[in-house]
């Protein structure tokens, strides 16, 4: 037969598709680094930077025994003479980052119902900021004066072990232990060379279990980033550790997260001058809503030693 009337015919009056009440997410970074931050805040203080002072040590060089094995003697009969004390200084300071979407009334007004693209725009703006200042973290990887890796090879084991080990030889104390946040292509250099530590799982088994304390985690960074465990301690993957300059390294690093314990020595520290603020404003004349995000903090490195750049071919 022919001449039916069929949805191509009549086209004009059928609904091509069925609209669903829900988004469907885009990919994007996990943000890792700031949580272990010490948090200074700036609120309602006159000024755009902070001042912490550091005092030095007469202690001499750790691990040396250079100026405490008789440096501090005493003489029976004998004055004691001054030791003079000297201070020294870190400082951060705050930038701003915002960010503007506009949603227009037609849109809120003939939006599918069960839609709410406006509760959507202000979730993802808090995401945006984040990351954005996730790199500005990242970006002080690179600045450590101590480093373990070799440029244009991988990751190996035993860069990973001393990048631990430094810390604790340059006497700085953790006592809740350290994390490691590499770029993803160093963890899965580092997962490889677990994996190849040896053909003999009975070999294998022992040096992961006692020497090396690996272990998987509970979702393998699919939810965190946290990927594995290193020695016990954390191990956090993500795209976001810079390039190495012009070469096609990246940069990680092992350093001591900010804690009850650790803040004496926390690596970073985040200077918080305005915290994430979103705001709603109405432009009448162009019958639409600015949705504006904004926060104006900065990071720094609030002590030097205690961490560790991971430079390596990524």
């Amino acid at each position: 037969m022919a001449s039916e009337t069929t949805t191509t015919s009549a086209n004009d009056i059928v609904q091509t598709y069925i609209w669903e009440a829900a988004f469907f997410d885009y990919a994007f970074d996990w943000a890792i680094a700031q949580q272990f931050c010490r948090l200074f805040s700036g609120v309602g203080r006159p000024s755009n930077a902070i001042y912490i002072p550091i005092l030095d040590s007469i202690l001499g060089t750790v691990g040396t025994q250079t100026s405490y094995d008789t440096e501090f003697n005493g003489t029976e009969g004998t004055d004691l003479s001054n030791t003079q004390r000297t201070t020294s200084y870190v400082t951060g300071s705050a930038s701003e980052v915002a960010l503007m979407q506009t949603i227009t009334d037609q849109l809120g007004e003939d939006e599918i119902p069960g839609w709410d693209m406006m509760g959507r725009m202000i979730q993802d703006a808090a995401r945006v900021i984040t990351l954005v200042r996730e790199d500005d973290l990242c970006a002080l990887y690179g600045s450590l004066t101590n480093s373990q890796g070799t440029s244009g090879s991988t990751l190996t084991i035993a860069q990973a072990l001393a990048s631990q080990v430094g810390i604790r030889q340059r006497g700085w104390r953790a006592p809740d232990g350290v994390v490691y946040h590499l770029h993803d292509a160093q963890a899965d250099d580092l997962e490889a060379a677990i994996i190849a530590s040896a053909t003999s799982a009975a070999t294998y088994a022992t040096a992961c279990d006692r020497l090396l304390n690996i272990d998987r985690t509970v979702n393998n960074g699919m939810g965190n980033g946290h990927v594995l465990n290193f020695r016990g301690y954390p191990v956090y993957a993500s795209g976001v550790p810079d390039v190495n300059g012009s070469a096609a390294d990246r940069v990680g690093a092992c350093f001591v997260p900010s804690s009850p314990g650790n803040d004496q020595c926390a690596t970073f520290s985040k200077f918080i001058k305005r915290p994430f603020r979103l705001e709603l404003q109405r432009d009448a004349s162009l019958r639409a809503t600015e949705i504006v995000a904004s926060e104006r903090a900065g990071f720094f490195e609030s002590c030097d030693g205690s961490g560790t750049k991971i430079v390596t071919d990524a």
